[in-house]
């Protein structure tokens, strides 16, 4: 895709989670800053603090990610830091926050029954299957949420949503093992 078609669809996609029931109710939203061609989410981020939401970004520790409070002034004095893998984080002096009640997961792609294929060192796995987001929803352009069935092992954690440029696809059996 065309830088231009990335980010055209990224605002539409972005657009159905700001209007979302489980953005509007979320305090706390857990969001990524976008590498190559992922769905671009600066639109979420500052809606996030437009309406007096804690945002947070990951932060690689280990072999984990782990959240942290980010400031609109560092926000938009982009005083961010990159990480072992060029991503855009949270300054290393921030807050780290575990109850999130909006968890927003990149992938490659998503299949429609809310596994993910994600770049393989299963950070938001151990994530999600450890503290439990009231809500985590993963973002993709329509040709990413596939039409068969990922592999999967037991340590892959299902989402609870996936929402694209024309739907938001919501999971039923959210609690099934």
């Amino acid at each position: 895709m065309s830088k231009v078609d990335i980010l055209r669809r990224s605002k539409l996609i972005q657009t159905r989670i700001i209007n979302s029931s489980e953005f509007r109710t979320a305090k706390v939203v857990a969001a990524y800053f976008a590498i190559g061609s992922e769905v671009r989410t600066d639109y979420i981020m500052k809606s996030a603090f437009k309406n007096h939401k804690v945002l947070v970004l990951p932060k690689t520790e280990g072999d984990q990610i782990v959240f942290h409070k980010i400031f609109e002034l560092d926000f938009e004095r982009k005083k961010l830091t990159k990480d072992k893998f060029g991503i855009y984080g949270p300054p290393g002096s921030s807050d780290s926050v575990d109850n999130i009640d909006l968890l927003i997961v990149p992938g490659i792609a998503f299949d429609s029954n809310g596994y993910r294929l994600g770049y393989g060192k299963g950070y938001y796995d151990k994530f999600i299957e450890k503290n439990k987001s009231r809500f985590s929803i993963g973002l993709a352009f329509r040709f990413q949420l596939l039409n068969f069935e990922l592999p999967h092992s037991n340590f892959d954690q299902k989402l609870d949503a996936v929402a694209t440029e024309k739907k938001m696809l919501v999971f039923q059996d959210l609690n099934a093992s």
